[in-house]
Parts: C-alpha cells; structure tokens; sequence
C-alpha cells in the first residue's frame, strides 16, 4: 500500500484489515496481481491525474478464488477461479445503460479510487469480475485482466480488424502488444510486429510465432512495415500505445487508404503532431478507447475459455513482499510482456 506519493520506497508490506464484501461484491483471496505502468507506477509515482485519495492498496487486475459473495451475488460462488478486470462502472448513467460500461460518466479503477488486489484479500464488484478458466493459470490471468479486453475492443471493434488484413502492433513486447499480437492472430491477421529493440523482436518470433518484424529504432521504418504488407500499400490497422512524437508520424504512414490507427496509451508522451493532408488524402481515421465494455470484456475471456485466444507468457514474476522489485522492473525497458506479483500463502493452482 502507499501513504503518500513518491518512488517505490513509498511502498509499505504492511498488516491492513481484511475488506468485506458489500451485497452486489465477491471476495477474492488474490494469487497473482499485475504490475502497470499507468494504473500502478504512475499512481504509485504522482497519482496519475486519477485524483486518488491515499492510503490506497494498489492493484487492478488481482486473479484468484472466490472466498465469500455478498448476498446479492448470483454469477459466482465460494471456489470459483476468477480475475478483476479493473474497470468499475456505475450501471446506471446514459453510456452504461447503452453498453458502453468502460466510458461510464463514474468511471473508476480498481487499484486506484478504491483498495485494489495487491494483497491477500481483495473486494470487487461482481459486475467487474470474469471467470478464469482451468487451463489458464493465475500469473497469466492477472497480465490479462487489463491487456485482453482493451486490445479486442481496440482490433475488434474500433479498428474493424478483419481476417486477412494487415496490422501494425507497436511496442510488440509489452504486455498490451502481446495481447494485441495474440488477438490479432486469433481473428485471422496478418500481424507486423514492431519494437525498438532486437531482443525483444526475437522474443517475439521465438515466444508468439511472429516473422514479420520491424525495428523502429531504424530511421525510416515506416517504408518497412508497408513492404511487409499483402501489396506494399500498407496496413489496414495499427495498433498504437506509445504516443510517442518520434514514432507517431511514422505510424500514421504505415496506413493504407482508409487505415484506422487505434490507440489507448501515451508513455511517449501523449503530445504527437499529425499531418492533417495526409490523414484526409488517404481516408485515414485515428480513433481512441479507454478500457473494454463489460460484454466486449466477456466476449474475450470466452474466446480465451474456447482456446481461440491463447493466454500470454509470464517471464517476470516477484513475491508480494518484492514490490518494490517489481515496480523497478515494471518501469523499465528490460521486461518482455507484463511484471506479476505472487502473493505468499494463497496456495497455487
């Protein structure tokens, strides 16, 4: 938990009282937990423009077995394997009522405006939380909670990805890019892969079966992605998370005629320039989305039940009492795909 914002020393291993469930909530002794640049580090660092009140246990996507309900819970039971997606949403306002649950006018974050599952118990609404089925284990279920329905809303539904289109997935060795690599795939794509490092481009190739890859430390790589393309013209989508002004403008070259490049992040620092001739000369549509809906959300976990979609690698896993390790790593540029905390004493499965 933290008390105040600041550097990973401000992260305390310590006793908290165990939370209790409210009536609509379901109480999950937490396996495995992600670690995020947005919804943990940047919190953790300056709270993230999310005006998060302190102490707060951190923590969006905890995955683990069900050990109380409340009353009014009727999807889940004590035993149940299951993960929190993050996203909590009040069920009553205009964009709620129309489907649309991840852009709720009362959008909040597990982890962030309330106790999260960076701990042994963890409370979550039952409307915020999806079963998590026998073959995937708890590591790759918490790297998934966030990544999995953010990329299928993403290549699904904003972008319109389409079996044997082409499609640019930047930052391929994040835990976002491996999910849009594997969803990608899983809709019939013809994934490029992109990275800025020729060690995670092999790992790639070795770890998800990519061969189409591109190095955008490379001056002029955007020429690349579209010689990679079915017909040289370029992609139909790019997958887009970093935001970056030395890379955006390259991005947007990757796109065919009426390209869509879609995109969730800015860890590149969110302020691009964009040549307007070129995105209404080529038809071209940049489109932004925050989280996943609640059903876009259950549609991939059925996808990930009936082995359409395979679960991600987990190569970087710490004890709960490490997070401090964790958060270091998480940070950095030296991890491929997503940083999990295990928590000590709830038992694996």
């Amino acid at each position: 938990m933290i008390r105040s914002f600041g550097g990973p020393e401000v992260l305390e291993y310590t006793d908290w009282p165990d939370p209790v469930p409210a009536a609509d909530e379901v109480l999950i002794a937490v396996h495995a937990v992600s670690v995020g640049r947005t919804l943990d580090v940047e919190v953790r660092r300056r709270g993230a423009d999310f005006r998060v009140t302190l102490p707060r246990v951190l923590g969006s996507d905890p995955a683990g077995v069900v050990v109380a309900v409340g009353e009014r819970v009727s999807a889940f039971s004590p035993g149940d394997r299951v993960a929190a997606t993050s996203t909590l949403f009040c069920g009553e306002c205009e964009m709620c009522r129309s489907g649309r649950t991840n852009a709720c006018y009362q959008h909040r974050a597990l982890g962030v405006h309330r106790d999260g599952g960076a701990a042994e118990l963890c409370a979550v609404p039952e409307a915020s939380v999806v079963r998590v089925p026998n073959h995937v284990d708890f590591a790759q279920a918490a790297s998934m909670a966030v990544n999995y329905p953010m990329a299928w809303n993403l290549l699904r539904y904003a972008g319109q990805l389409q079996a044997g289109g082409d499609v640019l997935v930047m930052a391929a060795g994040g835990g976002l890019g491996i999910a849009g690599i594997l969803i990608a795939r899983s809709l019939g794509a013809r994934v490029i892969a992109a990275a800025g490092a020729e060690w995670k481009l092999e790992r790639v190739r070795e770890l998800l079966g990519v061969d189409a890859l591109v190095d955008y430390s490379q001056p002029g790589w955007s020429e690349r992605v579209r010689e990679l393309s079915r017909d040289g013209r370029g992609c139909d989508v790019v997958f887009e998370n970093i935001s970056s002004p030395e890379l955006f403008g390259e991005s947007v070259a990757s796109l065919r005629e009426y390209g869509r490049l879609v995109t969730c992040g800015a860890h590149g620092g969110g302020l691009v320039t964009v040549d307007m001739r070129e995105l209404y000369r080529k038809h071209l549509s940049i489109i932004g989305e925050r989280g996943a809906s609640a059903a876009m959300t259950r549609e991939v976990w059925q996808a990930v039940s009936d082995r359409l979609v395979p679960a991600p690698p987990v190569l970087h896993r710490f004890p709960l009492s490490q997070a401090a390790a964790a958060h270091e790593a998480a940070s950095g540029r030296e991890i491929f795909g997503r940083v999990v905390l295990e928590v000590d004493g709830a038992g694996a499965q």
